[in-house]
């Protein structure tokens, strides 16, 4: 009987053992990026943009960091996520999908990611081969890479177009004797499932038009083209990066994966102008629309889908 007892014990004992140490399922997940201004889909090289502070202004391109992504579960877990570190790139279209080979099945209630890179990554050499290379930050301004390039242009003061480089990356103070660290936590509410065998789908949409208004009026003439060194600049930006993104279902995404640039035209018309100019600001970007009637560079059949 005691026998039998022990024999019955030890099956009891191996079948919870087996159960508590039953392997948890995994499925994959792509994130989509997508870009918007005014509710609507980003439109690159078309002077058709015009911030809160009344600059009017194009973007030719968008190259950021996201890092350190993670998933909290229904329970309060936080699940970190791989690869630690992605780069987007609007010039690159397989980079505007981020696709997580691993996760956990089940139900999360939140998605947390750093945008740019925090301490522990940003380390001068992390990166050897281009495009990642190419965002590097000098070391005389803290080393490690850029959080992220929005390049573009402006009309500035005088209604000439010039150079819009948003770029940010780590700080330092006047006296060149402090460095301040710019990236920042995201963190949204969602309503995600992970199934087995199924190509679960994220969408992350980038508002580029709240970089520059809340809670801080960015004007492009006060901060001018080089903020690298501008504490002031990448702190306002920083504040303002707080609403900047937001999940979108499919149908809402604004998906760059197929971007097509738009039109050049006003930039190179601007230019050979300028050449030609009898006289200083002669050709001024309003005198040119005076003389045609509508703007250069018109977003008429030039929308991203």
């Amino acid at each position: 009987m005691k026998k039998l007892y022990l024999v019955i014990f030890i099956l009891t004992f191996a079948l919870v053992f087996a159960a508590c140490t039953k392997p948890k399922q995994y499925s994959e997940m792509c994130i989509s990026i997508g870009y918007s201004i005014n509710d609507k889909p980003l439109i690159t090289d078309t002077l058709c943009y015009t911030n809160e502070a009344g600059n009017e202004f194009l973007i030719t391109e968008i190259q950021w960091f996201l890092s350190e992504m993670e998933l909290q579960t229904e329970q309060g877990e936080w699940i970190p996520l791989e690869p630690h570190v992605f780069y987007i790139d609007t010039n690159i279209p397989e980079s505007q999908t981020l696709r997580i080979a691993s996760i956990p099945i089940g139900k999360y209630k939140t998605w947390r990611f750093t945008f740019g890179l925090d301490e522990e990554n940003n380390q001068t050499g992390l990166f050897n081969d281009p495009p990642e290379s190419n965002m590097f930050w000098p070391e005389p301004l803290g080393g490690g890479y850029h959080y992220m390039k929005l390049n573009g242009k402006y009309l500035d003061e005088n209604e000439q177009l010039a150079p819009l480089n948003i770029h940010l990356g780590i700080g330092q103070n006047e006296d060149h004797t402090e460095f301040y660290q710019n990236y920042f936590s995201v963190e949204l509410p969602l309503d995600l499932t992970i199934v087995e065998n199924t190509e679960n789908q994220l969408n992350l949409t980038m508002i580029i038009d709240n970089w520059f208004r809340n809670p801080n009026q960015y004007d492009f003439n006060e901060y001018g083209s080089a903020i690298m060194q501008n504490q002031s600049a990448q702190q306002a930006l920083k504040e303002n990066g707080n609403d900047v993104f937001c999940i979108r279902k499919p149908t809402e995404n604004e998906n760059n994966t197929n971007m097509e640039k738009g039109n050049r035209f006003a930039e190179k018309f601007m230019n050979v102008m300028q050449k030609a100019a009898p006289k200083p600001h002669f050709w001024t970007w309003k005198s040119v629309k005076g003389r045609m009637g509508s703007p250069v560079g018109t977003t008429e059949n030039r929308q991203v889908v």
